[in-house]
């Protein structure tokens, strides 16, 4: 059993915060419960595993079942000769780790670990070459490692402390095997070349899968980095392993708690859920975790200094865990004057205490000063690991569809357009085009956040790199992120409305939802987004209707839904399975819609607050 041991995932788990690793181990519900399955299919990371394997021919398979214990003897019987090894598992002190790729030579081991992560071959070797650190050092850095790629380190780094302590004479080359976004993809429709691989083999529920096409496509072309970290494993290990042994500690010859001060870092906690029966953040927190409103719902919360620190901290190490607890004198700088961040968290703190919502003075010139036709609009994007297209990098984006709401005057019926990939070919050109056949070059372009932008530079970018960048598309690209069309919605809410049930968050999905409860001229306008439940009126998003596809009931609520819908649109469409294909159309449809009407239903309740509506 898995629960005896420190498995990797565990140590990770810890590394984050060591109380964790008492609820992981008691089964305790998170908010991530299904997070890492539906990312890993979503990214496609496993795929990427699977490649990864190609260049490893003679490579078995080895005592991947679920008794861990006979699975690390079958290991220890392969590795008593020479061999490569698939998902190796190794036990030493109470560690558990299973190592995606393992090959012995001798007294030589390479310990290969599989990582989706994103790697830039050209730009590491280029800072090499000029005498720079690669891009996993940080001389700022207590240990000399970049942040963002401890964890991936420390990985191998478990996994290597474990084997040395298996074979204390051997010499170990630990490696990371990335993706590489340097290297462009000559194959059209490589994610087509992969098969699932049986989930019986395997004794954890994400998935696998086995590239099935001719290999020498893959070694002709790799697109893969496969990089030697032995030197910064060395610098993590002795950390790594005095960790390791502390947390393994709290597991033999008993799980115990191992007490961490709650404090701002639990506010993404993965255990704190709400009305849980076993709730390890109440557990942390004891009776300030039922406070409402709670001090880790303020915007920006660890941003707060008091006299000498965070402020947020110091009030919960002194059992004060409200947001009104707060003084607002720690919202001011020294001079006396409020930044932005503190002026929104003013806003919240005042607003709540006072259960009102409230709009600033500049709102209403914001709304008079736009120029019409008005285009809400929102993009669904994709960026797999493995590139689906001829000419393509690992993780380039993939802009599959759009929704747009155009109103051509302030109190016009909002008129709905959108399109939506139909072909299992590269996409943007022809995303870009019917955009462009709907925007022309009038109107306030509105959108919730910077994604949009983003994604049209980078179309602009391929575009260029694909020989169209003098075409009319480009051109229109370039002249609409030189203008001020587009306007971010997310931080015109940051700077002129707020609403209780906001809290400290302006997703769209949060400010939507919030307008929908405040506002019944809305719910009575658009009826067919109404659904009561139990406990009363729900949000929008929860009233979209599931599908029956197959055998399977399904809705597409969020962005990891929708990738996975166009995923398997896309599968559906080169099967040729017409009346699925169709289904997966409408359950993308009616989602990307919503998203763009969301906005329209925000603006509503904005002149409607500001008297431009009744």
């Amino acid at each position: 059993m898995h629960d005896y041991y420190l498995t990797k995932s565990d140590f990770k788990v810890a590394q984050t915060c060591p109380t964790k690793l008492y609820y992981r181990k008691k089964h305790y519900p998170t908010s991530e419960e299904d997070d890492e399955y539906l990312s890993h299919l979503a990214d496609q990371g496993y795929l990427i595993e699977a490649l990864a394997r190609i260049f490893y021919p003679d490579g078995r398979w080895v005592g991947f079942q679920q008794d861990v214990e006979a699975a690390a003897w079958d290991t220890m019987a392969a590795l008593s000769s020479n061999g490569t090894l698939f998902e190796a598992t190794l036990i030493s002190g109470g560690k558990l780790a299973r190592v995606d790729i393992l090959v012995r030579r001798g007294d030589v081991f390479e310990l290969i670990e599989i990582k989706s992560r994103s790697f830039d071959r050209q730009k590491n070797d280029e800072l090499v070459h000029n005498g720079r650190p690669n891009l996993f050092r940080a001389f700022r850095s207590p240990d000399g490692i970049r942040s963002e790629w401890r964890q991936y380190l420390e990985d191998a780094a478990f996994q290597a402390s474990i084997l040395q302590d298996i074979f204390p004479e051997a010499t170990i080359i630990p490696y990371l095997l990335m993706p590489d976004v340097s290297r462009a993809c000559h194959i059209d429709g490589l994610h087509r070349r992969f098969a699932p691989r049986p989930a019986q083999d395997h004794q954890d529920q994400l998935p696998y899968a086995d590239y099935t096409d001719d290999p020498r496509d893959i070694w002709r072309n790799p697109l893969l980095a496969r990089v030697n970290v032995s030197e910064e494993i060395q610098l993590l290990l002795p950390n790594v392993r005095r960790r390791a042994d502390e947390y393994v500690k709290s597991l033999i010859p008993e799980l115990t708690r191992i007490a961490t001060p709650p404090s701002t870092h639990c506010r993404a906690c993965e255990f704190r859920i709400a009305d849980a029966q076993s709730s390890g953040f109440h557990e942390c927190w004891g009776e300030m975790a039922a406070i409402k409103p709670h001090i880790l719902d303020l915007y920006r919360v660890s941003q707060v200094n008091g006299d000498d620190g965070p402020a947020a901290d110091q009030l919960i190490a002194q059992g004060k865990a409200g947001l009104f607890d707060i003084p607002e004198k720690y919202l001011a700088r020294r001079d006396g004057t409020i930044g932005e961040n503190a002026r929104r968290q003013q806003t919240q703190i005042q607003c709540t205490r006072d259960e009102r919502e409230w709009i600033s003075e500049e709102l209403e010139d914001f709304l008079e000063s736009l120029t019409y036709p008005l285009h809400f609009v929102d993009f669904e994007t994709c960026a797999p690991a493995i590139p689906r297209y001829r000419g393509m990098h690992p993780y380039e984006t993939i802009a599959f569809q759009w929704s747009c709401h155009t109103l051509v005057a302030p109190d016009a019926q909002p008129q709905h357009s959108e399109w939506l990939q139909v072909a299992d070919i590269f996409p943007n050109p022809a995303f870009a085009r019917s955009l462009r056949r709907q925007l022309g070059d009038e109107g306030a372009i509105l959108i919730w956040s910077s994604h949009e932008t983003t994604v049209l530079r980078l179309i602009q970018k391929q575009l260029a790199d694909r020989g169209e960048g003098e075409s009319d598309t480009a051109d229109w690209i370039g002249r609409l992120l030189a203008s001020e069309r587009m306007i971010d919605l997310n931080q015109i809410t940051l700077k002129h409305y707020f609403h209780p049930r906001m809290g400290g968050r302006t997703t769209l999905k949060v400010v939507a939802d919030a307008v929908w409860q405040a506002d019944p001229h809305i719910r009575a306008r658009l009826p067919h987004y109404h659904l009561e439940t139990d406990q009363g009126a729900a949000g929008p998003y929860q009233a979209l209707p599931p599908l029956v596809i197959g055998d399977r009931q399904i809705a597409v609520a969020e962005g990891v839904g929708a990738i996975l819908a166009y995923y398997a649109l896309m599968e559906r469409t080169a099967a040729n399975a017409t009346l699925e294909v169709n289904q997966w159309r409408r359950l993308l449809s009616q989602y990307c819609e919503l998203d763009t009407m969301a906005m329209v239903m925000v603006w509503w309740h904005w002149r409607r607050l500001t008297g431009q509506m009744t």
